[in-house]
């Protein structure tokens, strides 16, 4: 349950980011008190105990600002700072994912009050964890995904602020890729899943093929690269889902 309120709230705040990369520090800095009293309200909500505050609480404030300074310095900082950058953000995303998913992963104090409270409600017919864990990898296929997907891109020289203008509506497109993606797999339609991958690259054939007429590009690699990518997001959300829900 820890692991999935911080998704939440880092996906919340994610996509109250500015529709560009750049931000400035003022915002940087707004999503970050938005962000930690965010969970500081999540918890009070759950009940969390001085130590829980000292251990889970503690790893979703330094994790959650550690993410958003660091992903967004990464994709403006000058091109000989960002391989840096990019390592830090990665690792402030993935290091507190694993260390709540492996240590501090469990119910908060107050979940058998939440849970009651939840069953007077629709959400008691899947249970509020379960609930909570697909609201959260909802979530991080949102604009959390797509600053993933960007750094992965630019990790492997292929940035995406240039290509993107040949093959438009990623942005747009990749949420809801990743959320359909995750709508099948978690109903078990895996097949259905692997035809929408497929449709993907059917209806980009025409943009793929026009752009490569002009000579070589790396168009193809931006495609190809962060479709693997966001589909990895989209399979790291169902993974979520069953293993939390």
């Amino acid at each position: 349950m820890s692991l999935c309120v911080w998704l939440a709230v880092v996906g919340v705040v994610d996509l109250l980011r500015a529709a560009r990369d750049a931000t400035s520090r003022s915002r940087r800095a707004l999503l970050v008190v938005i962000g930690v009293a965010l969970l500081v309200l999540a918890g009070l909500s759950g009940g969390l105990t001085p130590t829980w505050w000292w251990s889970v609480a503690l790893v979703w404030t330094v994790g959650l600002t550690a993410w958003v300074l660091t992903s967004s310095v990464a994709l403006t900082a000058p091109p000989d700072r960002r391989p840096r950058w990019r390592a830090a953000a990665f690792a402030s995303f993935l290091v507190p994912l694993l260390v709540l998913l492996l240590v501090g992963d469990r119910p908060l104090p107050n979940t058998d009050r939440v849970s009651e409270l939840a069953d007077r409600t629709l959400v008691g017919s899947v249970g509020g964890a379960v609930f909570v864990a697909y609201v959260a990898a909802a979530l991080v296929q949102l604009s959390t995904g797509n600053v993933l997907v960007r750094l992965v891109l630019d990790a492997v020289g292929v940035p995406a602020a240039s290509n993107e203008k040949q093959l438009r509506g990623g942005r747009l497109l990749g949420p809801m890729e990743r959320l359909f993606l995750l709508l099948l797999t978690s109903v078990g339609q895996l097949g259905a899943g692997a035809v929408v991958v497929a449709a993907k690259g059917l209806l980009r054939w025409p943009e793929l093929k026009r752009t490569s007429e002009s000579g070589p590009t790396d168009v193809s690699e931006y495609f190809l690269i962060g479709s693997l990518a966001s589909w990895l997001v989209a399979l790291g959300g169902w993974l979520v889902v069953q293993l939390l829900g």
